[in-house]
């Protein structure tokens, strides 16, 4: 006997094992045929989810919000913003990523919420100086808020350390007090105070 009879005759000896109980098959094989399928199916859905996925971030600009958005393609959304100069809309989508559970994309979302906020306080100070004084003192303090929060989930964050020294930098000074003027001599200050007679002491 060759040997290709002998792997058909057991072929054929395990094929008729299965078909053994009259013609049907065991309840075995349809459970291991449904986990088949389920798997399959389980894998197709990854497989198209992270299709769909790079495709979205293959073109960030094309990308809908909403309270489903997975916050890997809200982060793509706001760096896009930002770099078509829409900065006030990325740091509100930046913001939006400060509490996500992802601590690596919290950080990096944080670090450039912070370096957002560093832009628009730098921006209005050159452009509009003291007159804005009360928004670039927010903005830099804002800043200055992330970064720091950023060191504390990442202390070797260079890129943050360099930045929080430039925020406390340009840091605007205290606003000064206006001077007294008052001219008046001695004797008008007594004159003024109730109670006392004019000409006091």
């Amino acid at each position: 006997m060759k040997l290709r009879d002998v792997v058909r005759l057991s072929a054929g000896v395990r094929t008729e094992h299965i078909f053994s109980r009259g013609g049907a098959l065991p309840i075995w094989f349809y459970a291991l045929a449904v986990l088949v399928l389920v798997g399959l199916a389980v894998e197709t859905v990854r497989v198209y989810e992270a299709s769909s996925l790079q495709n979205a971030l293959a073109h960030p600009a094309e990308i809908e919000i909403d309270d489903d958005t997975p916050p890997l393609l809200v982060f793509a959304k706001a760096r896009s913003l930002e770099q078509s100069g829409e900065r006030e809309e990325a740091i509100r989508l930046y913001g939006s990523l400060a509490k996500t559970e992802d601590p690596d994309l919290r950080e990096r979302a944080l670090h450039n919420l912070a370096t957002g906020y560093l832009r628009e306080g730098a921006a209005l100070w050159h452009s509009r100086g003291v007159l804005e004084y009360s928004r670039v003192n927010t903005l830099v303090e804002l800043a200055k808020d992330n970064y720091r929060e950023v060191l504390r989930l990442n202390p070797g964050n260079a890129g943050a350390r360099h930045n929080l020294e430039y925020a406390y930098r340009i840091t605007p000074p205290p606003r000064e007090k206006p001077k007294a003027d008052f001219q008046g001599r001695k004797a008008s200050i007594f004159a003024t105070l109730p109670g006392l007679p004019g000409g006091g002491p």
